[in-house]
């Protein structure tokens, strides 16, 4: 199977799959693309590269788009569904809807389903942070009083900072996606006690944790407990109360392209898939009979312990919103 770059020449396969890379792209191929060329015998490449430039391309060929499915985060489904750029899914064209949780086939109302979720929870010292936070008030104040060094995603991070800075602390303490006022007065807290940093590279983190730079952060699950399986059992995660926001990567179909793709969507979703799929990412799966390796299964954050932003509501505000947050906070 061929990994394509998006600015090389059309691709001959059968079907076309934008994804992202690294681990995530290799599991995808492992669990998903090679079983499917194998029981079909139709050929598939896989392209990594960035959404906005999917969208752009297949807006630009709609008779003949140059990808067939795509993977990508909230933001961009919701973009290609808003340009009219992905066809709707349907029970006859992809019948394992059926068994994806009804709250990840909402999100899209039909125009894409959560494939997979990851979650932000914390991940901490075990050394120097013997009690961590059970719910995120307690993150705030621990982190404002001094009792931990902290650290939480930027509104700059794009991967699911405004959701977690802006929205979980808002929402958490009384405001909303049109009152985003608590949630900064919460940020400006920590940040003024000089116990929060903000990040905006995943691997920072990682570092900034070994080195003692930090005690603890709001970060990805999936990441956190790879990190921690790899040699640093001293580190631990959990979800604090009321729960984590979740990060969804959505599969959809671009509009025009084959047929076959809805079959390589419902083939994606299958039980077996998605349970091969999250046992080696360590990220949850959208359908529910899904069933984890038992040696990961316990660091997969489980569909009632996450929080699903109204996602469609965000990007009209997320302009507004960092307008405020550099006015009020200024980094």
């Amino acid at each position: 199977m061929a990994v394509l770059d998006m600015g090389g020449s059309a691709s001959a396969a059968d079907l076309v799959v934008g994804a992202f890379g690294g681990i995530w792209e290799r599991s995808f191929r492992e669990c998903v693309v090679d079983p499917f060329k194998k029981e079909t015998g139709k050929s598939v490449d896989i392209v990594l590269g960035s959404a906005p430039q999917w969208l752009n391309q297949i807006a630009a060929n709609p008779t003949k788009p140059p990808l067939d499915v795509m993977m990508v985060a909230s933001d961009h489904a919701y973009d290609a569904i808003n340009r009219g750029l992905v066809d709707k899914f349907s029970l006859e064209r992809v019948p394992n809807l059926a068994k994806i949780a009804k709250r990840f086939t909402d999100v899209g109302d039909g125009y894409g389903v959560a494939h997979n979720y990851g979650s932000m929870g914390v991940i901490y010292n075990k050394a120097t942070v013997p009690n961590p936070p059970k719910t995120w008030k307690e993150f705030v104040e621990g982190t404002v009083s001094g009792k931990w060094k902290s650290s939480a995603p930027s509104i700059n991070y794009t991967g699911g900072g405004a959701p977690f800075i802006v929205y979980q602390l808002s929402t958490l303490y009384g405001g909303g996606i049109d009152n985003i006022a608590p949630g900064l007065a919460q940020a400006k807290r920590m940040l003024d006690s000089r116990n929060l940093t903000l990040w905006t590279d995943p691997n920072q983190v990682l570092n900034d944790l070994k080195s003692g730079e930090i005690d603890m952060a709001a970060y990805w699950d999936g990441r956190a407990w790879a990190f921690i399986d790899d040699g640093n059992s001293g580190f631990g995660y959990l979800t604090p109360a009321p729960g984590a926001i979740a990060g969804i990567t959505w599969v959809q179909k671009a509009k025009g392209s084959s047929d076959l793709g809805f079959d390589f969507v419902n083939f994606a979703l299958d039980a077996r898939r998605q349970s091969c799929f999250g046992s080696k990412v360590r990220y949850g799966t959208g359908n529910v009979d899904a069933v984890y390796d038992p040696a990961v299964a316990q660091e997969i954050t489980k569909i009632d312990e996450i929080i699903i932003p109204p996602f469609k509501d965000l990007p009209p505000r997320q302009a507004k919103w960092l307008e405020q947050w550099n006015k009020e906070l200024g980094r």
